[in-house]
């Protein structure tokens, strides 16, 4: 979540994590479908207004 946060794209964070970007597309996928969110952005948002 932090990394998507900070704007990187899946490519970036697979590069980061060491997984493959299918992967991280599928955590993706399933970190917005357990909060309620529709988009990277709102995932984004909503990770700002818990930090901060």
């Amino acid at each position: 979540m932090a990394l998507i946060a900070e704007g990187s794209s899946n490519k970036e964070v697979a590069r980061e994590l060491s997984i493959a970007k299918a992967t991280v597309k599928i955590h993706v996928q399933h970190i917005l479908r357990k909060l309620n969110l529709s988009s990277r952005v709102q995932a984004a948002v909503y990770l700002a207004g818990r930090l901060g």
